[in-house]
């Protein structure tokens, strides 16, 4: 850990005003250019621990997770276990060293692969950031595989969150793309950053 990141964590977990450019700094520099557009802001990530973070020990998956800055960020507002699934092996990386450097490793864990494949089992809460508008295919696919390819990863997401036990929690920044399965409740629609945070809950 370095000064700048100790004093990092340490603003984060009594949740002062950061500065996103300022977390920026704890990731590669040729992957900053992503964050205005994919990487959740730090504001949002906060709100997102207290919705999905309810209890001491509970585990919540990020679905897409991109660098990890949901999970890093929840690991030091909340007692929960942050888990990250991303299928772009450089920001898995990133993320195992964000872990590292806010000294949150020992409670996230950043898995390489495809969120729609991975079992969901004993998650207690997840987290969209709308992760399946775009998907890791050659710059050459044509229209109708990008097409092909989103629509089938998004009925294996609509499969797996129909499997979920009653109670899970679910957070969605700027939706996640699919269509929501019989026994889902939207909770509570609130602003963020420039969209929206919505919690759905498992009923049934």
């Amino acid at each position: 850990m370095t000064p700048d990141a100790v004093a990092l964590g340490d603003a984060l977990r009594r949740r002062d005003p950061v500065a996103d450019t300022e977390i920026d700094r704890l990731f590669p520099e040729e992957l900053r250019d992503r964050s205005y557009l994919h990487w959740t802001p730090a504001a949002v990530a906060i709100r997102v621990a207290e919705l999905l973070a309810l209890a001491p020990g509970s585990r919540v998956l990020d679905v897409g997770a991109g660098v990890g800055k949901v999970c890093v960020i929840g690991a030091l507002v909340s007692d929960a276990s942050w888990w990250g699934i991303e299928q772009d092996a450089v920001q898995v990386s990133a993320a195992n060293h964000a872990a590292w450097a806010l000294d949150v490793a020992r409670r996230t864990r950043f898995v390489h692969g495809d969120g729609s494949r991975l079992a969901w089992d004993g998650f207690d809460a997840l987290y969209f950031y709308n992760p399946f508008s775009t998907l890791m295919l050659a710059p050459h696919a044509s229209p109708f595989l990008r097409y092909a390819t989103v629509q089938s990863t998004l009925r294996r997401i609509e499969q797996r969150l129909a499997a979920t036990a009653p109670g899970t929690r679910v957070v969605t920044f700027h939706g996640f793309g699919g269509h929501w399965p019989p026994g889902f409740t939207r909770i509570a629609r609130e602003p963020a950053g420039d969209d929206a945070l919505e919690l759905w809950v498992r009923d049934r």
